[in-house]
């Protein structure tokens, strides 16, 4: 579905550079297509969903569904439409929700400023605080996200699964949901729905295996992210890039 390849060496989009990290972490890194392959392996750690381009199909989602009702551990990240026409990625955000997780369609503007210290505009939200979890557990470092749209709990939850906020963006930020008018400007309208920041860059949600063998405490794990390329080889030594993946 056009995800990015982690045997790539391509400065944007590759993801090479991430790949090896992990390696030398003693993870081994596999590519898997599931409309041919079928059910995922038993001893997958962490199934990574980087940036597709197009929606996954039925039984590619029926197979993620299995593998998470076995305690499965899944990173799903998912760009900004690459035109505003483009056809939406509806199975994976479904999947998203059931999980707790509004995929917005929009794109986070970030007017703080703070991006131009590394010769980035609006267009890269930046975080420098994280909501208290786990993940970012005494994790101060700067992050960045290119084109990166919300990926929000939804309040409430949904299906018992309530998602917590990760990664958000500066006060100074919004969720553009006029996507068909970037080029002409953007500007904060409440009324068109775009929502005042901090917006929601990921979240994540952890509940107990529904289909585990008897006996077992195993723990289905699903993280949303809004932007594939904050880990691709280009943006993975920028500050904490790296070290938050």
């Amino acid at each position: 579905h056009g995800e990015r390849d982690p045997l790539s060496q391509e400065r944007t989009g590759g993801y090479a550079a991430i790949a090896q990290r992990l390696k030398n972490d003693n993870y081994d890194v596999a590519k898997f297509g599931l409309a041919q392959e079928g059910a995922l392996p038993a001893d997958a750690t962490i199934v990574i969903v980087a940036g597709p381009q197009t929606d996954f199909l039925p039984q590619e989602i029926d197979e993620l569904k299995a593998y998470l009702a076995k305690g499965g551990k899944l990173m799903l990240m998912i760009d900004v439409q690459a035109k505003p026409d483009a056809a939406p990625l509806t199975s994976l955000v479904a999947l998203a929700k059931e999980w707790g997780i509004e995929v917005g369609n929009d794109l986070i503007v970030d007017i703080s400023g703070m991006g131009r210290a590394f010769g980035a505009g609006p267009e890269v939200p930046v975080a420098i605080s994280y909501p208290s979890h786990p993940i970012t557990e005494k994790f101060t470092l700067m992050t960045a996200y290119r084109l990166a749209r919300s990926a929000s709990p939804i309040e409430g939850g949904t299906n018992g699964h309530v998602a917590q906020r990760v990664v958000e963006s500066s006060p100074k930020s919004w969720g553009e949901t006029d996507l068909k008018s970037l080029s002409k400007g953007v500007g904060f309208n409440p009324e068109k729905g775009d929502k005042q920041g901090p917006v929601a860059i990921a979240s994540a949600v952890a509940a107990a295996a529904t289909n585990a063998p008897a006996g077992s405490k195993a723990e289905t794990r699903v993280l949303v992210i809004g932007d594939a390329d904050f880990i691709g080889n280009d943006l993975i030594n920028f500050q904490g890039n790296g070290d938050l993946f």
